[in-house]
C-alpha cells in the first residue's frame, strides 16, 4: 500500500465524518435551570432549546441585563432553535431574561467552540472548589459564580499578571478560559482580589510541555504513517486504561485525534 493511499483512506474518513458534523443538540429549559448548563458545539449546528416548565427565555450576553442581540428568543412557550454562524465566537454566554432569573436563580449557559474538556469551578465562601485542577491545552476552565462579590484574577502573589481579570458575581456568573497551547507545561495561579489576603487563591496545572510531540504516538520522535495506523487501529474504541492516540485528552479517539495528526502529519518533532 502506498504512502497516498494511507493519506487519501483517513482524509476520506475526515470527508465522510464532516458531512455528519452539524447535529440538533438539546437542551431543557427548565424552572431556573438549562439542562446541560454548557456544551460543545459547531458552526452548523441547530441548538434547541425545550421548554421544561415556568416561563423563560434564551438571552444572549457576557452579563446578565446586558444582552448583545446574537440570541433573542422571546418567551419560549414550546421550542426555539438557533443555527451556529460559521463567524460564531468560541464563547457564546446567554442567560434567562425574565423575573430576574438570572440575576437571582442563576439561570444561565454558554455554547462553547473546541474539543477538549470542561472544568468547573465555583466559589465556596472565601474560596475556590476545587482549589486546583489539572487540565490539557483546549480544555475550557468555568468560573461559576457561588456567591458573594469576588474576581478571577491571574496572577500570584495578590499581582495581576494582566492575562484574565473579570468579576464574579450576580450580574456577571460566569468566568470562561479557554486554555491555549502556548501555556502548555505551566502552571497558572490565580486569585480573588478583595480577598486574595484572607488566602482565596488557587491553580491550574496545564499538561504538556516542550518534551511532549503532538501526534508521536509511538515515541519515535516523527510524525508518520506508523502513528496514523496506530491512531486508525484505536479509533472509537474502548479509552478506559488510556489511548496513545487520544491527543486532545478527552477520553476517546476520535475525529478530533485524526484532525489534529493530519495537521501535524509529516512534521518533525
Amino acid at each position: 500500500m502506498s504512502m497516498s493511499t494511507l493519506i487519501i483512506a483517513p482524509l476520506t474518513i475526515v470527508g465522510c465524518l464532516s458531512l455528519a458534523m452539524s447535529d440538533t443538540i438539546e437542551i431543557d429549559v427548565g424552572n431556573t435551570y438549562y439542562d446541560p448548563e454548557f456544551v460543545f458545539v459547531e458552526p452548523g449546528d441547530v441548538i434547541r432549546w425545550i421548554k421544561v416548565g415556568g416561563t423563560h427565555d434564551v438571552t444572549s450576553g457576557e452579563s446578565c441585563g446586558n444582552p448583545d442581540g446574537l440570541i433573542d428568543s422571546g418567551i419560549i412557550t414550546s421550542t426555539f432553535e438557533w443555527t451556529v454562524p460559521a463567524d460564531a465566537a468560541s464563547v457564546i454566554e446567554y442567560y434567562c431574561d425574565q423575573g430576574g432569573h438570572c440575576v437571582n436563580g442563576n439561570q444561565f449557559g454558554a455554547l462553547l467552540q473546541g474539543n477538549g474538556v470542561i472544568h468547573e469551578i465555583s466559589t465556596n465562601g472565601f474560596a475556590f472548589d476545587p482549589p486546583s485542577v489539572t487540565v490539557n491545552p483546549g480544555d475550557t476552565v468555568i468560573w461559576v459564580h457561588g456567591g458573594g462579590s469576588h474576581t478571577v484574577t491571574f496572577g500570584s502573589n495578590c499581582v495581576s499578571d494582566g492575562v484574565l481579570n473579570e468579576s464574579l458575581s450576580n450580574l456577571n456568573p460566569l468566568v470562561f478560559w479557554q486554555v491555549p497551547d502556548s501555556a502548555a507545561g505551566t502552571t497558572q495561579d490565580y486569585f480573588c482580589v478583595p480577598h486574595c489576603a484572607s488566602g482565596m487563591i488557587a491553580s491550574i496545572t496545564i499538561n504538556g510541555g516542550d518534551d511532549d510531540c503532538p501526534g508521536d504516538s509511538n515515541g519515535d520522535g516523527e510524525i508518520n504513517v506508523d502513528d496514523l495506523l496506530n491512531l486508525l487501529g484505536e479509533y472509537g474504541g474502548d479509552c478506559s486504561a488510556g489511548c496513545s492516540s487520544d491527543g486532545d485528552g478527552d477520553g476517546d479517539v476520535d475525529v478530533d485525534d485524526l484532525l489534529d495528526l493530519l495537521n501535524v502529519y509529516g512534521q518533525p518533532c
